[in-house]
């Protein structure tokens, strides 16, 4: 009976001793990976919100081809989820907490285990760098008191797997961008009409982000005035100046009818009804410059037609990167103006 009494007291202290020695360590952790992107920020951003596009660069499928996902109703965004189950790894689930586009995600994992739930936030930072962009995976919580001296072993065990998943990321978006097709579609007769609009100068290197400015204060005021858009934003090329690298263009949305925007910055202008050489990218917008110098090139190539210089060019994004995450599927059109070449019969017959 002694001999029982002192194994009981024994564990006793065994088990005070372990807490005590538990009660000393830290039992958060905060594992942070990073890898420079060469993409624009949006692009990276809006790759990452939609969690139907980590299928395709996720490093856990490569240790583990059990995995059966199941996505919410909502994919990309705050509120957006998705569960999966494994035969190896067991099941979990993600949910997007909150948005701060384009510059962070955070979200939280749960693992689904023998011992119960165990949770961990995810915090995605997006940087605009002159290189393209810094993305930032960190993975942190807190481990339960039991297993507090697991926390130590994190860094370890989350850090390769978040390397990896970045530039297995890094891939899977430059392989999109560089997915592209320019085809030229031949003479339209563009209608024209009614567009809100607001117009700049600037230096060209500054004109995506000035264009992505400008979309979004037309956008705001067509929704806060109850506007009914009649198709996609556009641009408006006014001067376009190589040599010093400057330019003016306007961007706008049509409208079905002519409106008075009186004490707001958007204006209201008049397309007039004209005649276009069109040209359709699919893909990227980082492949823009390819798509306008062949579009110039079928201009200079055809025989019934010239370029307008009276006119001006332009180009309608028919999708845009907040509802079509994959980069190789945005469409652009481009439509320089062009008018007929009066044919000389008479030096034909000669």
């Amino acid at each position: 009976m002694r001999f029982l009494k002192n194994i009981f007291l024994l564990l006793l202290v065994i088990i005070v001793i372990a807490a005590i020695y538990l009660a000393t360590l830290d039992g958060s952790y905060d594992v942070v990976r990073t890898r420079m992107i060469k993409a624009d920020q949006s692009v990276v951003f809006n790759d990452l919100n939609d969690y139907k596009n980590w299928e395709e660069w996720g490093p856990w499928y490569e240790t583990d081809s059990t995995i059966r996902v199941q996505y919410a109703d909502v994919s990309s965004g705050t509120g957006a989820a998705y569960s999966w189950t494994s035969d190896i790894e067991g099941g979990g689930r993600m949910k997007t907490n909150a948005v701060a586009e384009p510059d962070r995600l955070d979200q939280e994992i749960v693992f689904e285990t023998p011992f119960g739930d165990m949770g961990s936030d995810v915090y995605w930072i997006l940087k605009k760098k002159k290189e393209g962009t810094e993305l930032t995976w960190g993975i942190k919580g807190e481990m339960p008191f039991i297993s507090r001296f697991m926390a130590s072993g994190m860094e370890e065990q989350l850090g390769p797997m978040q390397e990896r998943g970045l530039e297995l990321f890094d891939e899977n978006l430059q392989r999109k961008l560089q997915v592209y097709t320019i085809d030229s579609l031949g003479i339209v007769d563009y209608s024209g009409g009614f567009y809100l609009y607001v117009s700049t100068s600037t230096k060209i290197n500054n004109m995506a982000l000035k264009q992505k400015e400008m979309i979004a204060a037309v956008e705001d005021y067509v929704s806060k005035n109850n506007v009914r858009s009649t198709g996609s934003a556009f641009t408006i090329y006014h001067k376009f100046d190589q040599e010093n690298g400057t330019t003016m263009f306007s961007v706008g949305y049509p409208v079905s009818e002519r409106i008075i925007t009186q004490g707001s910055d958007i204006l209201t202008g008049f397309m007039e009804r004209g005649t276009y050489s069109k040209t359709l990218l699919k893909g990227a917008y980082v492949n823009s410059q390819q798509a306008w110098d062949k579009a110039m090139y079928h201009v200079e190539s055809l025989t019934n037609y010239a370029y307008d210089e009276n006119g001006e060019p332009f180009e309608i994004y028919v999708n845009n990167p907040s509802n079509t995450p994959n980069p190789a599927a945005l469409l652009t059109e481009i439509y320089i103006p062009v008018k007929p070449v009066k044919i000389n019969r008479e030096s034909i017959m000669n």
